[in-house]
C-alpha cells in the first residue's frame, strides 16, 4: 500500500490530473443536482384545509343566497299580484254598493206603480160618472192600497185615540175636558203621525184630555 502511495506522489503533475476527477465536473454535477423538496408544515397543510373549507362555505352561501333572492322576487310577484286583485275587488265592491244604494228605492216605487194607476182610474170615473158614492169608495181603495204599500216599506201610523199620551210618539198641541176619560189620554187626532221601522219620522198631532 505504501508503495503503491509513494508511486502516485512521484507520478508526474499531469498524470495525477488525468487521475482525479474533473473539479468543474464535479461541480456541473452538483449543479445539476435537483434541490430537495422542503417538507411542508402540519400548520401549513391545515392552513389549506381550512381555506377549502371555507372556500366551499362561501360557495354554498352564494348558492342559498340566489335560491333565497329568487325565491323574494317570486313572493313579492304574488303580493303584487293579490294587492291588484284586492284593489279590484274593493272598486268592484264599492261600485255594486254605490250602485245598490243608488237604486235601492225602486221596489218601493214599482209598488207604487199600481196605486198612481188607480188614481188615474179614479179621476176618470169622477168625470164620467156623476155617483159620488162611487167616487169616494174608489178614492178609498187608493188610500187603503197606498197605506199597505208604505206598511210594506217599513212605514206604519202612529196609533192615537184611546192610547194615553206618549211624548216620543204625541205632539199634544191642545188639552181639554173629556167626560168618563182619564187624564193624560189621547182624545182626538189632529194630523197622523208616521213610523218607520222602530224609529220615529213625525208625530202624531192630538189633543189630550185634562
Amino acid at each position: 500500500m505504501d508503495q503503491e502511495k509513494d508511486e502516485l506522489q512521484h507520478q508526474p503533475e499531469e498524470a495525477r490530473l488525468e487521475q482525479e476527477p474533473n473539479r468543474e465536473e464535479k461541480e456541473l454535477h452538483i449543479q445539476k443536482e435537483p434541490p430537495k423538496e422542503e417538507a411542508v408544515s402540519e400548520e401549513e397543510q391545515d392552513g389549506d384545509k381550512l381555506l377549502e373549507k371555507l372556500q366551499a362555505e362561501l360557495e354554498d352561501a352564494r348558492q342559498s343566497a340566489d335560491h333565497w333572492k329568487k325565491q323574494a322576487e317570486e313572493n313579492k310577484e304574488l303580493y303584487l299580484r293579490a294587492l291588484a286583485d284586492y284593489e279590484n275587488y274593493r272598486r268592484r265592491a264599492r261600485k255594486e254598493k254605490e250602485e245598490a244604494l243608488k237604486y235601492s228605492v225602486v221596489p218601493f216605487l214599482e209598488n207604487l206603480l199600481p196605486v198612481l194607476d188607480n188614481f188615474e182610474r179614479a179621476l176618470d170615473a169622477a168625470d164620467s160618472n156623476q155617483d159620488v158614492q162611487a167616487l169616494q169608495e174608489g178614492i178609498e181603495m187608493v188610500y187603503r192600497q197606498f197605506l199597505n204599500v208604505l206598511s210594506q216599506a217599513g212605514l206604519t201610523l202612529i196609533e192615537t185615540e184611546g192610547k194615553p199620551f206618549n211624548p216620543h210618539e204625541h205632539n199634544a198641541v191642545m188639552q181639554v175636558e173629556a167626560d168618563d176619560v182619564e187624564s193624560g189620554m189621547v182624545v182626538e187626532e189632529l194630523q197622523p203621525g208616521y213610523r218607520y221601522l222602530d224609529r220615529v219620522i213625525r208625530p202624531s198631532i192630538v189633543k189630550v184630555s185634562k
